[in-house]
């Protein structure tokens, strides 16, 4: 990517989502309404004149993709499975559509899997088989949302899988990942921005109040269990920090908003935790000084080789986000308190720490020999426009 300063940089945005929420896929009114927000929050958050429309911020297709993402500048994306079975009928991002573009586009995803220590635990055997039958680099692990089937991170049986995983290869586990209506409990200030308040986000009617949709090739009509859209997972994070200490191996992500910065900060003593600036890059734009000073601890913290850039697209589209970000000043204020954002500490936030993380090439590795890391830029992107 180019940012007009005459320097280049490799980017791979390590949050991305590509969903079907169209009505056909909405398990009743509860996700008709949780996507009406998730576009509500869009429209805040994506800062542009022209944000998408309903319709296209329902459907994740390979166009948009190529032209909202990798046609902005990006190089690889990680896909982010997003389930929601509660609200969706066939899941909001599952990871069969996600595999399905991985092999229509090679060599542009990195694919991630979903686990939820809150599901039925016949759901996660065999995660080794799928790990190597899908090439997943990955997992995501969703902290449940239903408080009646919460499960503690610190379970035997959930340590022995991710073990497992990461020996077949899914050695980066996302925690505190995903989209988001509401922010998690304790989360910083500055992530609350775009939230939607009651009532400022009106879903346009897709059916009578009396009827609900159907399965495909059912007469059986999908009733959600809750009246309203989930509550964010949330998790704690000293069952988190007991499961990074005893999976040295497996490289946890955490997003920079599923924890009050302090308590983030003081996680970094992990040397295998890492964090996802997602939200904390929307929020630069809105709460300067707040979350300029929350970057300016988690980088003293963590240093820019465990700090990685994420757009959560199609919340946000990254090319603009990224570029915010390589040209990004302390405001005033905080200017000299905290390291120094110089080109090296830009190109590991927006590529290289997640390169290393999934095992990508990059500029002087295997498979990129002699190049620098413009010349891989240039090339990539042209092959999309």
């Amino acid at each position: 990517m180019d940012v007009g300063d005459g320097e280049r940089y490799l980017v791979i945005d390590a949050q991305v989502h590509a969903w079907d929420g169209r009505p056909h896929n909405q398990a009743g009114p509860a996700g008709e309404q949780f996507l009406a927000d998730l576009h509500h929050r869009h429209r805040i958050l994506d800062h542009s004149p022209r944000p998408l429309s309903v319709d296209a911020f329902g459907q994740v297709t390979d166009r948009s993709l190529a032209t909202d993402v990798f046609g902005a500048g990006v190089d690889r994306a990680v896909l982010q499975p997003a389930g929601f079975s509660e609200l969706f009928v066939l899941g909001l991002a599952p990871l069969a559509w996600h595999t399905e573009l991985a092999e229509e586009s090679p060599g542009r995803f990195v694919l991630s899997g979903e686990l939820d220590p809150g599901a039925d635990r016949s759901r996660v055997r065999g995660i080794a088989a799928q790990v190597r039958r899908d090439g997943l680099r990955g997992l995501t692990v969703v902290p449940a949302r239903r408080p009646e089937a919460r499960t503690s991170l610190g379970t035997p049986w959930l340590r022995r899988v991710l073990a497992r995983a990461e020996q077949a290869g899914a050695g980066v586990v996302h925690v505190g990942v995903g989209p988001l209506v509401h922010p998690v409990p304790g989360a910083p200030d500055w992530a609350h921005a775009g939230v939607v308040e009651q009532g400022t986000s009106v879903p346009r009617p897709r059916w009578p109040s009396w009827a609900e949709p159907v399965r495909a090739g059912s007469a059986l009509p999908v009733r959600a269990r809750n009246s309203g859209p989930l509550p964010a997972g949330g998790y704690d994070a000293t069952e988190l920090s007991e499961l990074a200490a005893a999976l040295p191996r497996v490289r946890f992500v955490l997003g920079a908003g599923s924890l009050p910065t302090g308590v983030l900060c003081r996680m970094s003593r992990l040397p295998n935790v890492h964090v996802l600036l997602t939200e904390l890059l929307v929020a630069l734009r809105r709460a300067p000084v707040a979350a300029g000073q929350a970057l300016g601890d988690l980088l003293a913290a963590f240093g820019p080789d465990r700090l990685m850039f994420g757009s959560g697209y199609p919340l946000v589209r990254p090319g603009r986000l990224a570029r915010e970000f390589a040209t990004y000043r302390y405001p005033e204020q905080l200017r000299g308190l905290y390291p120094e954002l110089d080109v090296d500490v830009r190109r590991a936030v927006l590529g290289r720490t997640a390169a290393r993380l999934y095992g990508l090439p990059v500029a002087g590795q295997a498979g990129e020999p002699g190049l620098s890391v413009g010349r891989i830029v240039t090339r990539q992107t042209s092959q999309i426009r």
